[in-house]
């Protein structure tokens, strides 16, 4: 078990330096020649584009923070703090973004508020508006961080503040935001490196309007250098790696920092409390809420759909068709589409439960090997700063230079990219539940001559079957949204929903990404609902 963790986070590795290496070989890494080079180097980052498209990536990274921590720093507090009621039962719809892609996000707001949508709000895009949507839908990452700290604080201060005659805002402003440091900060940095990262939204809100960012800039290389494209693709995308690194680095520096000066939990942990609220502040976050959940949720996913039936884009609603559904079902290639969406996500889910249970066993059972429990630990967060195009195009070097070639452009080549991509996620969400069991429970098997396989399947999985079962549900959940990892290592044969959907950006085809949208969004809105009803919350 720890063989496997060890082999499958050293991929993570390898596929930085393959990056790294490209972008300084004047040579594609495939012909395995090698011409070490920085003119590549300096003459694309002295380019016009690649300066505007880094200064629109910087403003919506920036704005795409700052809407999302602050959005969901109210959010946070006015379910989990405040006596304001039925808001709560909102938090199912106000977690909706964190389960659909980007891109369908992008097509919705298109749809929507876009100069031809229902309720035309923009007569156009740029990376100002761009960012603030960014931010909107990326509101639930930052509630979930945000939430997990409220939970977990002692409330005693707070009480201690009302007491001596603070108000509930002044309470909150001055007791509890400062607590929440620490949380605050790893939402800052985890929205940072995902602005960065954002290539959905500005593909489709930003190229059609001649703005670029990073990976969209990337992503249009090909097709602008025909000949040997390869190291200009990887300066931009180790200019991105190497960012989202210091990001990292950044947000675990942090988080050590604060949490040591902000302790929340000691040896008088009381739990957690609601304050009441005046009427007028009730209202203020009860209309906050609806506001986030009708205008940046209902509206979009509504005109999603409606899209997706109506005949004519921009004509309003005149009449509905299912011509676009009927055509999808029609289509040989659509129906293929469907098919290895479904069946990458299942080998996915599958391929992943088992990696990252081996990764969890390694960081949390190996305390007699802690250089290869740090060693698997490090790895397995350092994809969390590999953006998914970049990783994409990585994991095409990668099975082109390794004994897997036989992988690549297969649905088990996909599941694989996807397992590594997703493991700073995957463990934690296994290492968690692991932490949990108690240590006894395999010293007494072990003494009564269990072997370790033995003592895996009768006594770890039936207690973490439950967490299991929902890990793997997430996991099928990103397998359907993912969209753009499988870009360079996606074929006919072998396209999803997700790819299939950026090949069709610019082709006109807007009912049928539409309609193909629309089936990843219920398809994820089901397993969704099921996760929920299993207890899963992301906090």
């Amino acid at each position: 078990m720890t063989l496997l963790a060890l082999i499958t986070a050293s991929i993570a590795l390898t596929l930085v330096g393959l990056i790294y290496v490209q972008a300084i070989n004047a040579r594609p890494l495939y012909t395995y020649e090698i011409e070490l080079t920085l003119n590549v180097v300096i003459e694309v980052i002295n380019s016009s584009e690649f300066k505007k498209a880094l200064v629109n990536t910087v403003i919506v990274a920036i704005l795409q923070t700052f809407v999302g921590v602050l959005i969901g720093l109210i959010l946070a507090i006015s379910i989990h703090r405040t006596d304001t009621p039925f808001i709560a039962r909102l938090e199912p719809l106000i977690l909706i973004p964190m389960f659909i892609a980007p891109i369908i996000w992008g097509f919705a707001w298109n749809y929507s508020y876009g100069p031809s949508g229902f309720i035309p709000l923009f007569r156009e895009f740029n990376p100002l508006i761009a960012g603030i949507i960014c931010g909107l839908i990326h509101v639930p990452h930052a509630y979930a961080l945000i939430a997990s700290g409220l939970l977990s604080m002692d409330y005693t201060l707070e009480e201690v503040a009302r007491i001596h005659g603070a108000g509930p805002l002044r309470t909150i402003a001055r007791v509890t935001i400062p607590m929440l440091r620490p949380s605050i900060v790893l939402a800052a940095t985890l929205l940072l490196i995902l602005g960065f990262e954002q290539f959905g939204v500005p593909l489709v809100l930003l190229s059609p309007w001649g703005y670029d960012v990073l990976t969209t800039y990337l992503y249009s290389i090909p097709s602008t250098y025909l000949m040997n494209p390869y190291p200009r693709m990887a300066v931009v995308a180790g200019t991105l790696i190497t960012i989202t690194i210091s990001f990292v680095i950044l947000q675990r520096y942090l988080i050590l920092k604060e949490t040591k000066r902000f302790v929340t939990i000691g040896e008088r942990y009381r739990g957690y409390f609601k304050m009441r609220m005046p009427t007028l502040i009730k209202a203020m976050f009860t209309a906050i809420t609806l506001l986030y959940v009708v205008g940046v949720v209902i509206i979009p996913l509504a005109s999603l759909i409606l899209r997706s039936v109506q005949p004519l884009y921009g004509a309003g609603i005149r009449e509905f068709t299912v011509n676009y559904y009927l055509t999808i079902i029609e289509s040989e290639s659509y129906r293929i589409t469907l098919i290895n969406t479904f069946v990458v996500a299942l080998l996915a889910a599958t391929l992943g439960s088992l990696i990252y249970f081996s990764y969890a066993w390694t960081i949390v059972k190996s305390s007699s090997r802690r250089a290869v429990s740090v060693y698997v630990d490090l790895l397995s967060s350092m994809p969390r700063a590999l953006p998914g195009l970049v990783a994409g195009l990585a994991f095409l070097w990668f099975y082109l230079l390794t004994p897997l070639r036989s992988l690549m452009y297969t649905h088990l080549g996909l599941a694989l990219a996807y397992v590594i991509v997703w493991s700073a996620l995957g463990v934690r969400l296994v290492t968690g539940s692991l932490l949990q069991i108690s240590q006894e429970l395999e010293n007494v098997a072990r003494i009564h001559g269990a072997s370790l396989t033995r003592t895996i399947i009768y006594i770890y999985i039936p207690l973490l079957k439950k967490s299991i079962l929902i890990s793997w549900l997430y996991l099928f959940i990103l397998g359907i949204r993912e969209y753009s990892i499988p870009v360079y290592i996606a074929t006919r044969n072998t396209q999803v929903i997700g790819s299939n959907i950026v090949l069709l950006i610019g082709s006109g085809e807007l009912g049928v990404i539409a309609a193909l949208s629309t089936i990843t969004v219920v398809a994820s809105l089901i397993l969704t609902v099921i996760i929920f009803k299993l207890g899963w919350k992301p906090y």
